[in-house]
């Protein structure tokens, strides 16, 4: 096969020969294992010789491709410049070989006899693009008349232990006339394999023991595929890997006729546009003549002095044309007007707060030159300290901070009923802890700046959530009037909290230096912890509740939101006794920032886990709990009013229950579990209360306009589409409320003339409001068309067309146009969302990889406005928390503070603007992910003896779930008769991850 054979191709190659000729069916192995291999659109590109010279350069690389092919005995044939003839080498000395001047040519494959035997196993945090935890490739040539007697020297090869490790060689040479259905032989084999293998310890990979346990699991894994039959069908399923049905989906919603086009389910008005490639986002401006680009100088440090900066060699770079730094700001060095009360640096000053903060800025005529110039700045540093990286260092060295109580505007706890009292009395107590990690802002669209200069000011386009913000950051920086700033914002390719300030760190630096170059300047970006205490009684029904939710600010924390999350952290519960500390501490990172439904999302995980640990305690099942201390109507909460009825309880969980068929299912797990051993499913229901209040500052400039010529209409709003379906939602009020086609409606682009001082949009704030704001706009429009449309009827006798009465309006002296300020003195009344959510999973006890069998999610959207928007808002909320929970593992450098995660390796009848959001409140409900799998690693671990508490601190990676399931060799059985000792098991291995009850979840005398 040639060397420029794509992956795609090769793939293909593979199932037609495995198909038509003998001694290759083995191709049908690799053929799934390299579906595993990045993604489509990569392995249509990619050829498989040029993964093996990715391989070659870099040998920690644990290359799916080469550990296959070596895995089925290929030769490459390998071509040098200087030579007459190409050799044929393996693939381990394809590694050994100098390549340069060298080309591969192709790979030969050769077949197997019946005996021999190839498994393969890719074990990754997620399905496509990411690289393995650990590969593996078993060949084995076996005789099945003897006991599967391993006639020669197998092969046992692992990726991703250290670059210097293929072949587990011990482990190979003691299995050679090895029987395979000897389980003392596979015990010791595994053990074996488990000295020999030396994986490497880097903070961005998985850790060793794991690595090392992983190892001997997919071992078994491979004994028990190839034995098959041979074994018992509970142990049968070790030997399979989890495969993911083709996916399906049902959606319900009502569609409310009466007021089309709103309530129609009808697409985005941009989407076509945006499948096409049509739509234009800030990059896809064309560049003007003179525009320029810049690249940021980071630092490499988390807690330094900045001693020197050397720019020179960067500067004699041909095309560079200037160095920014923050002695070039004419303004206040700080990109935070609104956004918090906390100074934060355009350009570093005289100490490096975290790692990669902006110490500068190349500018040059291309974006390569700046990218690589950038790379030549030389910083050197002193007094440098070890970093502050998480909120446990942050608590040691003292670096906490109460929130402020809005309440009584001082800084001390929030407070309901009596609970230190209630506390002392309840019958039950328990104490825990709880560990949210962070989440990723991995946007479609990178944070990009673009400023022109103009004659009275400049020309911004942002990237930003916030234009008014944007527009006060920039006149800040630059000390110049805020009306001679012009921003327009035409779309975002997603925002989700991330661009309302971090974004004014790159428009302000593009700002500075395109005042320092007068010329334009474009830059473009490539791509908790919470303690518990509570009281309960014999039901598991709340007494009291304690919790300190601490929250880690970053370096400088303008945007933290666990002060407000009293009346959140209650859910769909009543606890008639409650105490919340809110704490926020300083770390050497980056400042964090908003993210989609900030806090609430924490708050809900937080006493969703009290419910599980009492429940735990209790033996009772989790979702009787959650019944038991559903909020009644009319009772008193910690900031929240009472409630007229509990939605969730009376309508949503019973219908939840009879669609999702949650008791047959719960019977069908039942015996799934018992007649697996190595595979366990789980299955979870977590209710939803999201208060949704609107802050008074939260308004936004609405203008419609509509045009004589021929009657369409123009309308431009303060918020921000960023694919949520404002511009949509805003288009359907318009149209129906003036009574014409939607297609005459079209929405021109944010901008600070028409929306100017509008708030930032998000919280799914600016959707309601300015669908609110268009209303009202519309109806005051309507007063003044009316009057003549009255006299055309009563002259005509017939209502006039549209196109005649706006014609006539115009001849009139009628003004067409209207803007409405949303102030926060006429916003809409607040509501409440509910929601719950029924998961099922599935986990591979062996690797820790789990699938999400089926999800059912109800959400009581009000009368939708557009059930197609709102369904993909849902759905989309739903899978984006569910990265959260599951695989969004944020990791630094502890010497150095860098940042190594950082790529990609029920109905309601109001009237008819009655609408509530969905952006937001599903993504509350993904949580249930976490209990639902903690369903699932408690059916193997009670299987074996143990049902106490385990803490699962978030994200529930593969590692932790396999560490949580606590697999031993001593345990891989080939029969169910066979038996292991109580001590064979451990559950924890302590120091990697939360221990066990009896030392930290214990009831308080």
């Amino acid at each position: 096969m040639g060397a420029n054979v794509s992956l795609s191709r090769a793939i293909e190659v593979f199932e037609h020969v495995a198909a038509t000729y003998p001694g290759y069916q083995y191709l049908r192995v690799l053929q799934s294992h390299w579906k595993m291999v990045a993604n489509v659109s990569v392995r249509n590109a990619g050829s498989w010789a040029g993964n093996l010279m990715l391989k070659h350069k870099h040998p920690e690389f644990p290359s799916d491709i080469f550990l296959t092919l070596l895995g089925a005995g290929a030769q490459l044939t390998v071509n040098h410049a200087d030579s007459p003839s190409a050799i044929q080498i393996d693939l381990e000395q394809f590694l050994q070989t100098d390549m340069s001047k060298s080309v591969i040519l192709s790979v030969t494959l050769p077949p197997l006899t019946q005996d021999e035997q190839i498994r393969t196993f890719k074990i990754s945090s997620r399905a496509v693009n990411a690289h393995a935890h650990v590969n593996a490739c078993f060949k084995m040539e076996l005789d099945p008349t003897d006991g599967y007697r391993i006639k020669r020297k197998p092969l046992l090869l692992f990726g991703g232990i250290n670059p210097d490790f293929i072949h587990a060689v011990q482990t190979e040479t003691y299995l050679v006339n090895k029987r395979l259905t000897d389980v003392v032989t596979v015990v010791e084999a595994a053990k074996m394999l488990g000295n020999e293998m030396k994986p490497d310890a880097k903070p961005q990979d998985t850790s060793p023991e794991y690595r090392i346990s992983l190892s001997q699991c997919l071992f078994y894994k491979a004994v028990i595929g190839f034995l098959g039959n041979r074994v018992s069908s509970d142990i049968r399923s070790a030997g399979s890997v989890l495969e993911r049905p083709l996916s399906s989906s049902e959606q319900d919603f009502d569609m409310n006729q009466d007021t089309w086009p709103v309530g129609k389910g009808i697409p985005k008005l941009e989407s076509t546009t945006q499948i096409s490639g049509e739509a234009v986002y800030l990059d896809d401006i064309p560049l003007l003549h003179n525009e320029l680009h810049g690249a940021f100088i980071q630092s490499t440090v988390a807690n330094a002095k900045i001693k020197s900066i050397k720019p020179s060699e960067a500067l004699a770079v041909p095309g560079v044309v200037s160095f920014v730094t923050a002695q070039d700001i004419p303004g206040r060095n700080s990109f935070v007007v609104n956004a918090g009360g906390r100074p934060d640096s355009v350009f570093v000053g005289k100490r490096v707060s975290y790692n990669g903060q902006a110490i500068g800025l190349i500018v040059a005529d291309t974006r390569d030159i700046a990218l690589r110039a950038a790379k030549l700045v030389q910083v050197e540093y002193e007094d440098i300290k070890k970093p502050v990286l998480t909120i446990e260092e942050a608590l040691k060295a003292e670096r906490e901070e109460m929130v402020m109580n809005t309440l009584t505007g001082k800084k001390e706890p929030y407070t309901f009923g009596n609970p230190e009292d209630a506390l002392k009395a309840s019958k039950h107590k328990l104490i825990g802890e709880i560990h949210q990690g962070s989440q990723f802002h991995l946007a479609l669209e990178a944070l990009a700046g673009r400023v022109i200069p103009i004659e009275d000011g400049y020309d911004v386009f942002s990237t930003t959530q916030w234009p008014t913000e944007t527009q006060a950051a920039v006149a800040q920086v630059l000390d110049i009037p805020a009306h001679s700033i012009n921003i327009s914002v035409r779309r975002l390719g997603g925002g989700y909290g991330g661009k309302i300030s971090r974004e004014n760190v790159v428009v302000t630096a593009a700002a500075v230096a395109a005042k320092k170059v007068k010329q334009p300047v474009r830059v473009t970006l490539d791509l908790s912890t919470n303690m518990t205490l509570v009281g309960f009684n014999d039901d598991g029904k709340f007494e009291s509740l304690k919790v300190d939710m601490i929250s880690d600010g970053g370096y400088v924390a303008n945007e933290v939101s666990v002060g407000f999350l009293g009346s959140r952290l209650q859910n769909v519960y009543y606890i008639p006794n409650l105490l919340f500390r809110p704490i926020i501490v300083k770390t050497d990172t980056a400042a964090n920032t908003w993210c989609r439904t900030p806090g609430t999302v924490e708050a809900v995980a937080t006493v969703e886990n009290v419910i599980e640990h009492v429940a735990n305690y209790l033996k009772k099942d989790p979702l009787e709990v959650r019944m038991v201390n559903m909020v009644p109507p009319a009772v008193p909460r910690l900031m929240a009013s009472p409630q007229e009825r509990n939605v969730v309880k009376e309508d949503i969980l019973p219908l939840l229950k009879q669609k999702a068929m949650y008791s047959q299912r719960v019977e069908e797990i039942k015996i799934f579990n018992m007649e697996n051993l190595w595979k366990k499913r789980g299955m979870s229901i977590v209710p939803l209360w999201y208060q949704h209040d609107y802050p008074p500052v939260f308004s936004y400039g609405i203008q419609v306009s509509i045009y004589e010529h021929d009657g369409t209409v123009a309308v431009s709003h303060g918020g921000i589409e960023m694919g949520q379906g404002i511009n949509t939602k805003v288009a359907q009020v318009v149209a129906y409320k003036l009574g014409i086609p939607i297609d005459k409606v079209i929405l021109k682009a944010s901008d600070t003339m028409v929306g100017a001082n509008s708030i930032v949009t998000g919280g799914s704030y600016g959707t309601d409001l300015c669908a609110h704001g268009a209303k009202v706009v519309c109806e005051g429009l309507l007063q003044r068309i009316n009057v003549v449309k009255e006299a055309m009827k009563k002259t005509g006798g017939k209502d006039p067309t549209w196109l005649e009465l706006i014609k006539k309006c115009y001849t009139e002296g009628v003004d067409l146009c209207q803007r409405y300020w949303t102030a926060g003195k006429e916003h809409p009344d607040n509501y409440e969302i509910w929601a719950a959510c029924c998961l099922e999973v599935e986990i591979d006890v062996l690797t820790g990889q789990y699938l999400l069998r089926r999800a059912d999610i109800i959400e009581d959207c009000g009368r939708s406005m557009n059930p197609y928007v709102d369904i993909g808002q849902v759905e989309g909320a739903f899978i984006m928390g569910l990265g959260l929970y599951t695989s969004e593992e944020v990791k630094f450098d502890t010497t150095t503070g860098q940042k190594l995660t950082n790529g990609t390796w029920v109905k309601n009848a109001v009237d008819y603007y009655y609408f509530l959001p969905t952006g937001e409140p599903a993504l509350c409900c993904s949580y249930v992910v976490v209990t639902a799998l903690r369903n699932a690693i408690t059916a193997f671990r009670s299987a074996n003896g143990n049902d106490h508490w385990f803490d699962m601190d978030t994200p529930i990676t593969v590692e932790k779930v396999h560490q949580l399931c606590g697999v031993r060799p001593e345990q891989f059985m080939l029969s169910a008769k066979e038996e292991s000792s109580p001590t064979d098991f451990s559950f924890i291995i302590k120091d990697q991850i939360p221990k066990e009850n009896s030392e930290n979840f214990c009831p308080l005398n």
